[in-house]
């Protein structure tokens, strides 16, 4: 496995400030890809919204979860590997192609990724089975596995997992020998780009945000820890948990937007954050763009009130449960929200208590 490049000055791994540009709009893009977008999130509020929205429904959503990120990881792979790439992979094997993912996996926040086994001679034997300690997610992982070698080996995939340890587990593709099916492609997350006028301090010596030297990046476990609360962060797409939202909403129905702001409402009224961390508009205003969530450009609060208003925006039900959970926080009392996104694709949420 290569080695973690870590910044002197800063700590933040090379290879993040490196495949990552903050932009002055709030937003985090891929360096060579400027059109897919990234966020910097807390990896336990990402899966507390999903163990929440099980609560509430009362079933698992692991299936789910799955099969999006598997779509959406073959989309996004498909589209950025040249043609001439997936040639040479066919030609010369996966297993580079697979160390090369594990080791990104492991400076995004991911966990401890290892290849443990592989073999492909084209027939139904063929499988790959990759080692995890730590993981950020499972069913995430399982559908990027899935994803990645629909892209890259134009074969069927069906992923399996088991834990062997606390913490450790053994996730195995099972590749087919039939070629995919025709798929229909995901439409692509309708995010917007407005020019923004954000100015994140950059470390002197790589040039990324100087706030990542709030971070520790442990190398070994691969993981990213806030170096005071310890909580757990990730670099992922945001379209990964938009797209979970809207298969939730495509096959349980019209109330999902509702039970995922309610499941991140009891996220953040579980105390894992603290309003310390938004004490003036301008510090929240920094906390979403290091996070890549967006441009605040509008926080009122009222009498038994509050009014936001963000440019950029993306993962737009979490937001609104984020500032439903900050009210109820803040006043002490049950909230009410309206929400909407605007044809400027503003997201405007309005919180007052409830009747």
């Amino acid at each position: 496995m290569p080695k973690v490049r870590l910044c002197s000055e800063c700590g933040a791994s090379r290879r993040i400030v490196r495949e990552h540009r903050w932009l002055s709009d709030g937003t985090i893009v891929q360096t060579k890809n400027p059109d897919h977008r990234m966020i910097f999130i807390e990896n336990e509020n990402i899966n507390g919204i999903f163990r929440n929205i099980e609560d509430i429904i009362c079933m698992p959503i692991e299936r789910i979860i799955v099969e999006a990120k598997r779509r959406a990881t073959f989309d996004f792979v498909d589209h950025i590997l040249p043609d001439v790439v997936k040639a040479v992979v066919q030609r010369v094997g996966v297993r580079p192609a697979t160390r090369n993912r594990a080791a990104r996996g492991k400076v995004m926040g991911y966990g401890n990724i290892e290849l443990a086994n592989l073999r492909r001679v084209r027939d139904e034997g063929d499988y790959v089975t990759i080692r995890t300690e730590g993981i950020y997610s499972l069913p995430l992982f399982c559908g990027d596995l899935a994803g990645s070698f629909n892209a890259i080996d134009r074969r069927e995939v069906a992923v399996s997992h088991r834990e062997v340890a606390p913490d450790v587990h053994e996730i195995t593709g099972h590749i087919s020998v039939h070629p995919m099916e025709l798929m229909d492609r995901l439409k692509p997350i309708p995010y917007t780009h407005k020019p923004g006028d954000i100015e994140l301090e950059k470390c002197p010596k790589c040039g990324g945000p100087k706030a990542l030297s709030d971070y520790r990046w442990d190398t070994e476990r691969g993981m990213i820890l806030h170096r005071e609360t310890g909580r757990r962060m990730v670099m992922l797409g945001p379209s990964t948990v938009d797209t979970i939202i809207e298969e939730l909403q495509g096959e349980l129905g019209e109330s999902i937007p509702e039970v995922v702001i309610e499941a991140q409402r009891r996220f953040v009224r579980s105390d894992f954050y603290s309003l310390d961390e938004a004490r003036t508009v301008e510090d929240f205003r920094r906390a979403l763009a290091l996070r890549g969530l967006g441009n605040l450009r509008e926080m009122e609060w009222g009498t038994d009130r509050l009014r936001l208003r963000l440019e950029n925006p993306c993962l737009f039900l979490p937001m609104v449960g984020l500032v439903l959970g900050i009210f109820e926080l803040a006043t002490g009392k049950e909230g009410r929200p309206e929400w909407e996104i605007r044809e400027d694709g503003d997201l405007v949420v309005e919180v007052t208590p409830k009747p």
